[in-house]
């Protein structure tokens, strides 16, 4: 293991979770979910970010439609998106990089899903 990977793997916080599943699940909660935790406050900053350009004032919303422009802003707002996955993405390990490349559409799909739900929770 490369001395990089090494001082990334000890920034991750600890994420307990349910046995996985698949390949898939075990990625997501072993890498993924830590990942995200350790990047919440950077996550949080980046949408606020995203909403103050756009002039959104979420507080004026109720819960649902916040939740909903949170999907939607994901799904339509590819700079938004990029900056996401891309702070999520440089917190590989080489050999963590390599699992994500070979299964790069369901792995996306994973972190899309934990992107769009760890915003979301934060809206309550």
């Amino acid at each position: 293991m490369k001395p990089n990977d090494t001082l990334l793997l000890a920034l991750r916080p600890e994420v307990p979770t349910e046995p996985a599943q698949n390949p898939a699940e075990h990625f997501q909660n072993t890498t993924l979910r830590p990942i995200l935790k350790f990047l919440h406050e950077r996550i949080v900053a980046l949408f606020a970010h995203h909403l103050h350009k756009r002039k959104v004032d979420l507080q004026k919303m109720d819960v649902p439609d916040r939740k909903k422009y949170v999907l939607q802003a994901f799904q339509k707002d590819q700079a938004l998106r990029n900056q996401l996955v891309g702070c999520a993405l440089g917190l590989l390990t080489e050999a963590e990089w390599a699992v994500f490349v070979a299964s790069e559409r369901e792995l996306s799909r994973r972190l899309h899903d934990l992107l769009i739900e760890r915003i979301k929770s934060t809206l309550n």
